[in-house]
């Protein structure tokens, strides 16, 4: 019986151009050559934990507005972090999809963040549907778009902490933290000092997040330190997880690194803010 063309070999390996331009899971990165300091990422992760920190001290319109661009600055990088088989046409997604998801919570309820996302889905599927380039890397380019879906989504839940003192305060403390934990990149390379890199992560967000909790905020000197933990070390591991891949080369892989890494921590916020 001939082979399906879904079983041909060629059609499961792509060929090395396909590898480092798309970022798939043929990683050309060495685990040495992977532990590099990433300045953009470093510098877009920390600009865009400055920017929504003020724009949650400045109102509600401010932080939807600055969560919109962070959310197309994943929308731009994430396809090619994620090994896309069609990054122009999975942007293309990602950034319609956050328009909505982000707009949805113009209802401070977050009702409409679900169908939203649900709308991003079906973008997807409907993307790969008029596909006229085969069906290879199908699975891996689905995922990748419902992996910025998440990343998008959870951003937007941290928007409604602007709406309340107490919720502000909450992101005022995690982006404290998120800003510390990448101190730990900077590390990056130091023989001997892989192993530890996590808990060094951890330490700067935790001692950034009470320091910050301590001048004068309604965030409790615990109740920072919980914070501090959950969002440092979340938002260093978005990065470390990402630092074999190809795309992590380029300018375009590091933005979107460095932005998903903020937008990442806004389900913690948006828990912390309502549960305490």
């Amino acid at each position: 019986m001939a082979p399906v063309p879904e079983d041909d070999a060629t059609l499961r390996e792509p060929g090395p151009d396909a590898s480092v331009a798309a970022g798939s899971l043929r990683l050309p990165l060495s685990p040495a050559g992977a532990d590099r300091i990433r300045w953009v990422s470093i510098a877009a992760t920390l600009v865009a934990a400055v920017v929504l920190l003020v724009a949650q001290g400045t109102g509600y319109a401010a932080t939807l507005g600055v969560t919109l661009a962070l959310a197309l600055a994943v929308a731009w990088g994430w396809p090619l972090l994620t090994g896309s088989w069609t990054p122009t046409a999975t942007t293309v997604v990602l950034a319609v999809a956050s328009v909505a998801i982000v707009l949805s919570a113009l209802r401070q309820d977050l009702l409409w963040v679900p169908a939203a996302v649900a709308f991003g889905i079906l973008l997807a599927f409907s993307g790969q549907l008029v596909r006229r380039t085969g069906r290879e890397g199908l699975v891996l380019t689905l995922l990748s778009s419902f992996g910025g879906l998440v990343v998008i989504a959870s951003g937007t839940t941290a928007v409604v902490a602007a709406n309340s003192d107490k919720g502000r305060a909450v992101a005022v403390v995690a982006m404290a933290a998120v800003g510390a934990a990448v101190v730990t990149d900077l590390l990056a390379g130091v023989r001997g000092a892989s192993p530890f890199l996590g808990f060094v992560a951890l330490a700067a967000a935790v001692l950034a997040a009470v320091v910050v909790a301590t001048r004068g905020t309604q965030v409790g000197a615990l109740e920072a330190l919980g914070i501090g933990a959950a969002v440092g070390t979340v938002s260093w591991s978005f990065r470390r997880v990402l630092a074999l891949q190809p795309a992590m080369l380029t300018v375009r892989g590091q933005v979107g690194a460095g932005a998903g890494s903020v937008l990442v921590v806004g389900a913690v916020v948006h828990l912390f803010s309502v549960l305490t």
